[in-house]
């Protein structure tokens, strides 16, 4: 849960780690104060506290009325100070952690399949050049783009006759390159697509939570207008 935080989320989580840190007792957080610090509205701060109640990683101990919005809270989640760094945020929220290609069996077929089509071409008197270039490249990168690459190397071979030249000027440098650049974009824009799908949910489940007061609620327009203040707050 930690490491899918992003934005004013991770900032925050970084300042209680380096504020707060293993502290045992109740701490005051004051709403107005961390939206300055942060630049961002106090409803964003509000939203991020949620969070971290929810994923067990901050309790209310009192709650707190009045300009700012002062509550008390205590830490549920505690830090290892040899480890500190482990219990940072890194992933942005909404995205699922980014598969990468380790040195398994995946890996390994991949490599064969570069070894077979690379030794059943004109490339064939340099495949452990050609092979390892390839490896090193696409060493702890998506395994789509390996397969990929594994695609348009078989197409780029049986276009005709191919240099070691050829390889690196023509098929490495260009095609391989643009292939990376066009995977990059597309993980680009299915991240912009989960991280505005994920604010909806979270606009709805705050919504759900928290309703705005209705003015028919109110027997006077202005305590109506009070209460939406104190709820915009």
């Amino acid at each position: 849960m930690v490491r899918k935080f992003s934005g004013v989320k991770v900032e925050l989580w970084h300042w209680l780690e380096e504020e707060i840190s293993n502290q045992d007792g109740p701490f005051e957080l004051n709403q107005s104060k961390l939206a300055e610090k942060f630049d961002v509205s106090r409803k964003s701060i509000q939203n991020a506290l949620k969070t971290f109640q929810s994923a067990n990683l901050l309790e209310k101990v009192e709650s707190r009325t009045g300009r700012g919005v002062h509550s008390l809270y205590r830490l549920i989640w505690t830090f290892k100070e040899e480890k500190k760094k482990s219990a940072t945020p890194s992933r942005v929220k909404g995205t699922t952690p980014r598969k990468i290609q380790t040195k398994g069996r995946r890996w390994r077929y991949f490599a064969y399949k570069f070894r077979t089509v690379i030794e059943d071409s004109s490339l064939a008197h340099k495949s452990q050049v050609v092979v390892g270039k390839l490896l090193n490249y696409l060493d702890g990168k998506p395994p789509g783009l390996f397969r990929e690459t594994l695609t348009y190397l078989n197409r780029w071979l049986n276009e005709g006759s191919r240099s070691l030249k050829g390889f690196f000027a023509e098929f490495f440098h260009k095609t391989l390159k643009s292939l990376t650049r066009s995977r990059q974009e597309l993980e680009n824009t299915e991240q912009f697509i989960r991280q505005q799908q994920q604010q909806r949910e979270e606009v709805k489940s705050d919504y759900r939570e928290n309703p705005p007061p209705k003015s028919s609620d109110f027997t006077r327009f202005s305590d109506y207008l009070e209460a939406m203040e104190a709820w915009e707050d």
